[in-house]
């Protein structure tokens, strides 16, 4: 961990003379970057895990006969002729994929798929009303706990999930709703203290690397519930929940004690760091906290890069939701594959995803400090590439079958890996426009975004009651034009620089001495009698 913090340095500066840049590899705010990566590893986890159990939770031969011969919604015909037909589609496919046949397990719930769509998108019931909320909360009470505070909400209730879905699966979408409302604070309350914590030029990198985790939580997290469906305890699919409930938990114990909302409070940064940090942001932030009443609503509501944001963000988010809560289902429906198989199938989009979101940042923020692209360039061009680019391969996904599983996954994974260069694009283009109103603004798109999540889901469950190849068809079509609409709005109304309304605000607010360093408290109320 970095030293201890001093209130002098250590190398014969003094708070006035200009700050050193810090070594990044041993910097405090890496540290932050990776714990942020790490909560937000167990947010995508409590999210997805839902995706792979819900396949193996579902009687599927009973829900499958259910689509074809239209019988009572939760009355499972378990007949032998039911159940041959089903052995007879699944033998087809095995031959053709090389699996062997059964593939599918089936679960003690008849839920057929109007019900799964409304248990998938319950999440992003509560997720869309926890945003602007959590954005404003970490704006006037700081980041750390709210990120702590609503992750703790988020684990309890996926700890509560087995024993709700065995009591009704109305008690199960209350809790799914609960932990999208714990979920949902996270990324305008890690955004807000960005805002605090990120130099101009590292802005990329730093959000990069810690929404990041969300990849990683679903490449661990896809494949690991495959496994524990087959051979986990309580069913299988009991234990991944209780396994990813008390694995957050513990992350939360390393959250509160390294993590602080400034580095003003941080007790592990040095005092070069910290002088570096505060200095990179003197033009756009400053101490005092922006009050409620402060916030320019209709300053947002006229603003043409706020649009572009939340726009980018919707349509980003309709193909991402899409095919995060629907790809274990298309596996099992159109490619056929076994639960094991699925878990680890569905996971590889989701490497790849996480290497763009590393890599296209470094791409961004190098471009930027040589002055290749301008800021709204630069994003406007990874936006461009995130949203339209994975395109082109969703559409070439939609005619493929059980006999090509191989490509399928190929442009599969293509369409997800594309959709990561987003990241450096709209993704943080809110610190650009207004870093001080960052977590509301984060909020206000990520929410809207959000509406997304438990349209998609709906949205495919009704296009694939027949679970056939040509309804999943109709359901790519759709997400590849919602994602081409909001490329093409981004780049005619985003911008990268910092607006009127969020400048003006800044430079009306009091700045002392605090803006170059940390001096000591002696020197503060020195300066604030110099300045009268």
């Amino acid at each position: 961990m970095p030293g201890k913090n001093h209130e002098s340095t250590q190398d014969g500066t003094h708070d006035s003379d200009p700050p050193k840049a810090t070594p990044f590899l041993r910097s405090t705010r890496l540290v932050l970057a990776l714990l942020g990566c790490l909560m937000f590893f167990h947010l995508y986890a409590q999210r997805v895990g839902m995706s792979v159990a819900i396949v193996c939770m579902v009687n599927q031969t009973a829900v499958a006969e259910m689509g074809r011969l239209q019988t009572p919604t939760g009355v499972a015909d378990n007949s032998s002729d039911i159940i041959s037909k089903a052995a007879d589609r699944n033998s087809r496919c095995s031959k053709a994929s090389g699996q062997s046949n059964g593939s599918l397990n089936d679960g003690p719930f008849v839920w057929e798929k109007s019900i799964q769509g409304h248990i998938l998108g319950a999440f992003f019931y509560g997720y869309t009303v926890s945003q602007i909320p959590g954005g404003l909360m970490a704006e006037q009470f700081g980041g750390k706990w709210v990120v702590f505070g609503f992750l703790a909400l988020s684990s309890v209730a996926t700890l509560l999930t087995p024993v709700a879905a065995r009591f009704s699966f109305a008690a199960l979408i209350v809790l799914r709703v609960f932990v999208g409302i714990g979920s949902g604070a996270l990324f305008p309350a890690m955004h807000s203290m960005w805002g605090k914590w990120a130099p101009p030029m590292e802005r990329s990198k730093l959000a990069g690397l810690t929404y990041a985790g969300c990849m990683i939580g679903n490449v661990i997290t896809l494949p690991v519930s495959g496994v524990l469906c087959q051979y986990g305890f309580d069913g299988g699919w009991g234990s991944v929940f209780y396994l990813i409930g008390i694995s957050s938990v513990v992350s939360l114990v390393f959250w509160a004690i390294f993590t602080s909302d400034t580095p003003d409070t941080n007790r592990y940064i040095s005092t070069v760091e910290r002088r570096y940090i505060v200095h990179s942001l003197k033009d756009e932030i400053s101490d005092r906290k922006p009050k409620l009443s402060e916030v320019p609503w209709l300053e947002f509501l006229k603003s043409g890069p706020v649009w572009a944001i939340i726009i980018a963000n919707f349509c980003m988010d309709w193909g991402f939701y899409t095919l995060l809560t629907n790809i274990p289902t298309f596996y099992s429906e159109v490619l056929r594959f076994d639960i094991t198989s699925n878990g680890l199938y569905s996971a590889l989009p989701f490497i790849g995803l996480w290497i763009t979101m590393n890599l296209s940042p470094i791409l961004a923020d190098h471009l930027r400090a040589k002055k290749i692209l301008s800021t709204g360039n630069t994003r406007k061009l990874f936006t461009a590439i995130g949203l339209v680019g994975g395109t082109v391969f969703l559409v070439a996904l939609s005619f493929l079958d059980c006999s090509q599983t191989t490509l399928a996954v190929t442009l599969l994974t293509l369409a997800v890996t594309a959709s990561g260069n987003t990241f450096p694009g709209f993704f943080v283009n809110h610190m650009d426009i207004a870093p001080i109103y960052a977590g509301t603004l984060m909020g206000i798109s990520n929410g809207v975004a959000a509406m997304s999540g438990f349209m998609a889901p709906a949205i495919a469950a009704a296009l694939t009651t027949s679970q056939s190849r040509e309804a999943w068809q109709k359901v790519f079509f759709i997400s590849a034009g919602v994602q081409c609409f909001g490329g093409l709005m981004f780049i005619v109304l985003a911008s990268g620089e910092l607006q009127p309304w969020a400048k003006t605000r800044n430079e009306a607010a009091p700045v002392v001495l605090d803006v170059i360093g940390s001096p000591s408290q002696e020197t503060a109320k020195a300066a604030a009698v110099t300045h009268e």
